[in-house]
């Protein structure tokens, strides 16, 4: 994504276009120059105050008369903020300068490249007067590793989501067996109960038999006693 800056011209910057315009030719922006200072630019600049770094244009367009789409890529091993960005021409002299006295546009580490990517806006400048000169290599190679973290963190964001959804239903499916296993062990001890209440009624019908055989038992022997 790119940010839209509105620079403030310099003086050199405007006089460096007027004698390219002489010549029939326009100015050409070749570098970028970051700093870490925040303040109001003045048009009296021709250099940045803190310049901690210089990276040549990796690629350009040219969106409209005033508009230039320019990008390049911080890979170097500094670290520091972002407060003030200068474009420069082919020359070495600073076209144009944006800064801020409270706010930092990014921040570059110093372990990761930091893309650079800027849609100018040269409102005050007359129509065609800036190109862009670039390297040639375009962010291919930058974007693609980019693109390739980006994917590589989404896949393992994905394969993690797998991972907890398959947890979830293994958890699922234990639940469920061991609910089936109480079921079951439900059904069981009812069996259980069942059959005990049926040799409870049986014992009680079989000791039921035998006092009425005893009893039957008895009576016969009285009665042979007594001659009857």
């Amino acid at each position: 994504m790119s940010t839209p800056l509105q620079p403030l011209i310099t003086k050199v910057g405007l006089a460096a276009i007027w004698r390219a315009d002489k010549t029939g030719l326009a100015a050409e922006i070749t570098h970028i120059v970051v700093g870490t200072s925040g303040y109001t630019p003045t048009n009296t600049q021709t250099a940045l105050r803190t310049q901690v770094a210089k990276y040549a244009i990796s690629d350009g367009q040219q969106l409209s008369e005033t508009l230039l789409h320019v990008t390049a890529v911080a890979d170097d091993g500094k670290a520091y903020w972002v407060r003030e960005v200068g474009f420069l021409l082919s020359d070495g002299t600073l076209l144009a300068v944006w800064s801020h006295p409270t706010e930092a546009l990014t921040y570059k580490s110093a372990t990761a490249e930091l893309l650079l990517a800027y849609d100018l806006s040269l409102t005050a400048l007359p129509a065609n007067s800036v190109t862009i000169t670039s390297t040639g290599a375009g962010l291919n190679l930058t974007l693609s590793a980019e693109l390739a973290a980006l994917a590589s963190a989404s896949i393992a964001e994905m394969l993690r989501g797998v991972k907890q959804q398959d947890a979830f239903d293994s958890q699922d499916k234990l639940n469920q067996q061991q609910g089936q296993q109480i079921l079951n062990l439900m059904d069981r001890m009812r069996t259980v109960e069942q059959r005990q209440d049926l040799d409870h009624d049986g014992l009680l019908t079989a000791i039921a038999a035998n006092a009425t055989g005893l009893i039957t038992l008895q009576n016969l022997f009285s009665k042979t006693t007594l001659g009857v």
